[in-house]
């Protein structure tokens, strides 16, 4: 007898194939206990329209992910951070990686950020992110001092003014 595995069984196979199994197998074993059902005409197609399905959503998670890649890569990511002599108090984490992301319009889950090394001093970092199955984005973050971090904008604005006043 043929029939649709609901779920995964050893030595059958996975979920969704359709095997041929004993009569005796499938009537007693498979189909009372909900890890099967018979293969007719109706169920095959209820199958292939699930399985369509589940690809169109796949496609459609894909291509989000690859519209979030471009946006990662569009974007340059600075945390700032309190230190002491290039040390940082506490340190790093995902949560924080995430939030930054998150104020740029996108949004990832802490749980999909990984840290190759542990964040603890300022510097430029390589981290990884998982944006779907088997798509993985490699991105370099900037951890920046953070109580001087405008005088340093503002330092530079003056300083270029001066420079400009100076050359006329």
């Amino acid at each position: 007898m043929k029939v649709i595995l609901l779920e995964s069984i050893k030595k059958l196979g996975s979920k969704g194939d359709i095997v041929e199994v004993s009569d005796g197998q499938a009537k007693n074993f498979l189909i009372p206990k909900k890890m099967a059902e018979e293969a007719t005409s109706k169920n095959i197609n209820v199958l292939n329209q699930r399985n369509k399905s589940i690809e169109r959503k796949e496609d459609q998670l894909l291509d989000n992910a690859k519209i979030t890649e471009k946006k990662i890569n569009d974007i340059d990511v600075f945390i700032k951070a309190k230190e002491n002599n290039g040390k940082l108090f506490g340190s790093i984490t995902n949560s924080k990686i995430s939030s930054e992301l998150n104020k740029h319009g996108i949004k990832v889950d802490k749980k999909n950020i990984e840290i190759k090394t542990q964040i603890t001093s300022l510097g430029k970092y390589e981290i990884r992110i998982k944006l779907y199955k088997n798509f993985y984005i490699n991105k370099q973050i900037e951890v920046i001092k953070e109580s001087n971090w405008h005088l340093t904008l503002i330092y530079c604005n003056l300083k270029t003014n001066e420079l400009t006043a100076k050359e006329k």
